[in-house]
C-alpha cells in the first residue's frame, strides 16, 4: 500500500505523517495548513496511519488500564493499546513518539490521527514552556485578547461572528491558545467547525469540508485559505475576558479583581478542560511520568499567574441576543485600541 507521506512543524515540534488513506491526508492537511513543512525532516512525532484491520495479534495479554467512551487503553510500559470498541487500534510508543492506528473506517483514522497530533504537541510544548488554554484569542493593531469559555458556551460561534463584524480584527484561535513564558499567545488556527451549514451560508462551498464524526455527528470545517490574512502573529496578553452565559437579551463587558481569572485558568489551562487530546495519550503511569506531570502542572501554574497578573482582567456577561454579544465584544476590542492610542 502506497504511503503519502507529509510534515509539520508546530512551534518547532517536527511531526511527519505517513498515511494510506487520502481522506485522512487530505482532512488532516486542511486542519494544519499553517503548520505544512516542505522540509522532509525526521519526525519528533511520527504517525502513521493504515486503512486495514486492527492487528490484534500483536497486543500482548495485558489488563485493561484505563476505560473511556469508546476505547479501553491497555499499557505496557512505554507503549500503550488503544481499542476503539473493535472498529480500530492504535499502538503508541512513547519512547519513539511513534503512532501505529489501524482501521478500516476513515473518519476513526482520521479523527485519532488528529487527535494524536494533538495531544502530543501539547505534552512537548508543556516541556518547552508553552502552555495550552481552552480559549478563543483575537488581535487588533498588536493588542491581544483572550476570552475563556466554558464547554459548548459558544466561542466558536462568537469567534465567527467577530470576525464577520470587524474586519480588522484578527484570529488567533477559536479554540485553543497556546502562551510561552513571556506572556505572549501563538496563532494556534485549525479549520473552524460549526454543526449547521446555515450559519456559514455566505462562505462559498470550495471552502467547505462536511465531516461526519464517529461521535459528535455532522460537522462543517471551514479551509483555513478563507481566513487568508486575518490570522494573526503573536502578541503579549493585553486583555483577558471571563465569559458567563447570562439568561438575559444584553450583553456587558465589566472589569473586575484578577482573582477571579484564577479559578477560569486553573481549570482551562492547568487541568486542560476542554482541550481537544486523547486521555489514553496523555495519563499515563509511572514515578517519572507523575514527576513530570507534576512539574508542567507547576510551570503552567506559574505562568498563568504571571498573564494574569500583567493583564487587564474582565467579565464578559454574554446574553441570548448572538448580535449584541457580537457587537459588545467588537466595541470592547475596538475602544481598548483607541484608549491605547
Amino acid at each position: 500500500m502506497s504511503m503519502d507521506i507529509f510534515n509539520l512543524n508546530i512551534f518547532g515540534i517536527d511531526i511527519r505523517v505517513s498515511s494510506g488513506t487520502d481522506f485522512a491526508s487530505e482532512n488532516l492537511k486542511k486542519d494544519f495548513a499553517f503548520y505544512l513543512d516542505a522540509k522532509e525532516t525526521p519526525g519528533v512525532i511520527n504517525i502513521k496511519i493504515h486503512r486495514e484491520g486492527p492487528p490484534y495479534q500483536c497486543v500482548p495479554l495485558l489488563e485493561a488500564s484505563l476505560y473511556n467512551l469508546g476505547s479501553i487503553c491497555y499499557r505496557d510500559k512505554g507503549v500503550h493499546y488503544v481499542d476503539y470498541s473493535g472498529k480500530g487500534l492504535m499502538i503508541y510508543n512513547f519512547d519513539t513518539e511513534t503512532a501505529n492506528i489501524y482501521s478500516e473506517d476513515e473518519n476513526l483514522l482520521y479523527e485519532k490521527a488528529r487527535l494524536a497530533i494533538l495531544s502530543r504537541i501539547g505534552e512537548l510544548a508543556d516541556r518547552r514552556h508553552i502552555h495550552r488554554v481552552h480559549a478563543a484569542g483575537f488581535t487588533k493593531d498588536g493588542q491581544a485578547t483572550m476570552c475563556l469559555l466554558p464547554m459548548e458556551a459558544g466561542k466558536t460561534t462568537l469567534t465567527l461572528n467577530v470576525l464577520k463584524r470587524d474586519t480588522d480584527i484578527k484570529l488567533l484561535s477559536d479554540d485553543v491558545c497556546f502562551i510561552d513564558s513571556r506572556g505572549q499567545i501563538y496563532p494556534f488556527p485549525l479549520r473552524i467547525g460549526v454543526r449547521s451549514r446555515d450559519f456559514i451560508k455566505e462562505i462559498p462551498e470550495a471552502y467547505i469540508t462536511r465531516i461526519n464524526r464517529i461521535t459528535y455527528g455532522e460537522k462543517f470545517l471551514i479551509d483555513l485559505t478563507y481566513f487568508r490574512g486575518r490570522i494573526a502573529e503573536k502578541n503579549k496578553i493585553s486583555n483577558i475576558l471571563i465569559g458567563k452565559r447570562v439568561f438575559q437579551e444584553n450583553s456587558e463587558i465589566r472589569k473586575i479583581s484578577k482573582l477571579k481569572c484564577f479559578i477560569p485558568f486553573i481549570q482551562s489551562g492547568v487541568f486542560g478542560l476542554g482541550l481537544p487530546q486523547i486521555a489514553e495519550l496523555f495519563l499515563r503511569s509511572g514515578l517519572l511520568e507523575v514527576i513530570e506531570k507534576i512539574r508542567i502542572i507547576f510551570s503552567r501554574s506559574l505562568l498563568f499567574l504571571s498573564v494574569i497578573y500583567k493583564a487587564d482582567a474582565y467579565e464578559f456577561r454574554i446574553g441570548r441576543d448572538l448580535d449584541v454579544s457580537t457587537a459588545v465584544l467588537a466595541s470592547f476590542i475596538n475602544e481598548k485600541i483607541d484608549k491605547k492610542m
